[in-house]
């Protein structure tokens, strides 16, 4: 315990310094998480979950064909990683073993394109699934809650490309990105796994052009602050969003991913940033670096 106390202490006083305390090459980065003293994240491409830890990353898990998109705490010492090109999500213990394989849910539906997750304080799982990614497909995103028992329950669905997905306890609302539909999506959460129909939080036709144009640019991953605010990173578009709890835009931050996908937390307030280059030729370079205040 001393050594993580220690370890957050030491990003505290960095990010505190203004000093950026990471920037480091990766593939298609997504679905990062700061957990015990340590930054992890995914990488779709390469098929594995990376670790930064003691100013080292070094590859922690990998498994052929999952394309992970994700990776959070399960709250019993162990993680969740969504397989996206898998059509699966693993709980794996912290030594990264294999403890549950989840493909199906409770009426026997497959987990199509497990995309961004969200746990709350006591490790209970809410993941997008996010259908075909084209302005043609169907409207077949959805949303899922595994509880404790390791069962996944559909909450939620008939969206276009479900994407990022956010959790806020304090004020019972889950967020969702409709990506394909370039809005921001709230729900109110009743209890863990009970969730209300979607309003429109916010709408990214309000945005002014963004600098890089991509015909399915859209809202990825968030993130929420100490505040309540909410960031949300434009896939695309190489800018990040921050709203207001009322759902208002009060900045657009230019990243120098233009395919940006998510974001974690660190001790003292600094967020990290995720995101790749390009996304049409493989391994699909890409950063993990913090965001500019």
């Amino acid at each position: 315990m001393m050594r993580i106390a220690l370890l957050a202490l030491a990003f505290a006083a960095t990010t505190a310094a203004g000093e950026i305390p990471l920037k480091e090459q990766a593939y298609y980065p997504e679905g990062p998480a700061f957990v015990g003293g340590a930054l992890y994240w995914a990488e779709m491409p390469t098929h594995r979950i990376r670790r930064h830890k003691d100013g080292k990353t070094t590859t922690v898990w990998e498994e052929q064909g999952c394309g992970p998109t994700s990776i959070k705490p399960d709250g019993r010492g162990g993680f969740w990683i969504l397989c996206h090109l898998a059509h699966m999500v693993l709980r794996v213990d912290g030594n990264f073993r294999l403890v549950k394989r989840l493909e199906n849910d409770g009426a026997g539906r497959r987990l199509v394109y497990p995309n961004d997750a969200t746990v709350d304080r006591r490790g209970q799982l809410y993941f997008t699934s996010s259908g075909v990614f084209s302005l043609r497909a169907p409207s077949e995103g959805a949303v899922y809650f595994v509880d404790l028992q390791d069962q996944p329950h559909r909450v939620a669905e008939g969206l276009r490309y479900a994407n990022g997905i956010r959790i806020d306890e304090k004020r019972s609302r889950l967020y969702v990105s409709e990506h394909l539909a370039r809005r921001v999506l709230v729900m109110d959460v009743a209890k863990p796994g009970e969730v209300g129909a979607p309003s429109v939080f916010f709408d990214l036709a309000a945005l002014p052009p963004a600098a890089k144009s991509y015909e399915l640019a859209g809202p990825d991953g968030m993130l929420l602050d100490d505040k309540g605010r909410l960031y949300v990173a434009e896939y695309g578009a190489g800018r990040v969003m921050l709203l207001s709890t009322e759902g208002k835009l009060l900045r657009v931050i230019p990243v120098p991913m233009q395919f940006v996908t998510n974001f974690a937390a660190l001790p003292g307030g600094q967020i990290v940033v995720v995101g790749a280059f390009q996304n049409d030729q493989p391994p699909m370079p890409g950063l993990v670096t913090t965001l500019p205040h």
